[in-house]
């Protein structure tokens, strides 16, 4: 069943007459015809009986006739859409991302993508690197914002920028007067971390240990606001991103930790194929390259 069908349909029933609904859509009468009698070979019914002069709806031209207003207003609808998902304009976006980058860093700008594309529908799911990057791999997720994933998940990566961590201490610790803070101090610390399969926790451990330090003190959490809260009440001290705690918290102090890289890249996650994603990927693709790269 065409769209065009039905709307030959609806206007011969508006207009009384094959001859009428050919010149009000500008087409031979023989196309009328044409289009009737595919409409009623498709449907296997017979949609209009003659009386005298005049074309009478049949009990099945009737039903049609109920619902094809409905039918035509959908299918236009469609069309609509579907070109709007060929210019952007609409379509669905599946997107994953890591904390703080969500919260800090991306919200405000899905804020003004979603205002520039409003008939986009954006789905944003929260998590750590161990759970977003294998969502992009499975092809639950169109990408991710995230930490470098593992090198056999054939996902591509591309650096946007580096979340710099730094040492949240209570207010009291011994070591916020220390000058400089050195990795070696923090030897014997109880350091909280992130659970596993969180980036920030796999930089971590991979400096503090080569360092001879051990960063296990039998202590994580998979919330960067509850380590704040931790750090707060003297469980401990925290290594985390310093665009979560600038400003410190109340009764933390942040510091610097010199003689260790504790960078940790974040960018974009996604498919090898990234020529696969649709227009509505691509928009955003490049929204979040021009605003987060650095």
């Amino acid at each position: 069943m065409e769209l065009r069908q039905l709307e030959t349909f609806l206007t011969i029933v508006k207009e009384g007459s094959f001859a009428k609904a050919a010149e009000k859509l500008e087409y031979a009468q023989s196309t009328i015809t044409v289009h009737v009698q595919q409409l009623e070979a498709e449907l296997g019914v017979k949609l209009f009986a003659r009386q005298g002069k005049q074309m009478q709806l049949t009990e099945a031209g009737k039903v049609l006739w109920e619902q094809a207003a409905v039918l035509r207003q959908r299918a236009v609808a469609l069309q609509q859409t579907m070109r709007e998902i060929i210019t952007g304009e609409a379509g669905q976006i599946r997107l994953g991302a890591i904390e703080p980058t969500a919260s800090l860093r991306l919200a405000p700008l899905l804020i003004t993508f979603s205002r520039t594309f409003p008939k986009l529908r954006l789905a944003l799911e929260v998590g750590n690197a161990a759970l977003v990057n294998p969502r992009v791999q499975a092809g639950e997720l169109d990408f991710a914002i995230s930490s470098p994933p593992e090198a056999q998940t054939g996902l591509t990566f591309e650096p946007l920028f580096f979340e710099d961590l730094r040492v949240l201490l209570p207010a009291h610790h011994s070591l916020v007067n220390k000058e400089p803070l050195e990795a070696t101090d923090l030897k014997g610390q109880r350091i909280l971390l992130t659970d596993r399969g969180c980036g920030y926790r796999a930089v971590i451990e991979k400096a503090l240990l080569s360092l001879g330090i051990n960063p296990f003190s039998g202590i994580e959490m998979g919330s960067i606001e509850i380590l704040k809260h931790a750090v707060q009440g003297e469980l401990g001290i925290a290594l985390l991103p310093d665009i979560a705690v600038t400003p410190p918290p109340s009764q933390t102090v942040v510091r610097k930790l010199q003689g260790v890289d504790l960078r940790v890249p974040v960018g974009l996650v996604s498919p090898p194929e990234e020529c696969h994603l649709g227009r509505p990927q691509q928009e955003l693709l490049a929204f979040l390259r021009t605003h987060l790269q650095k």
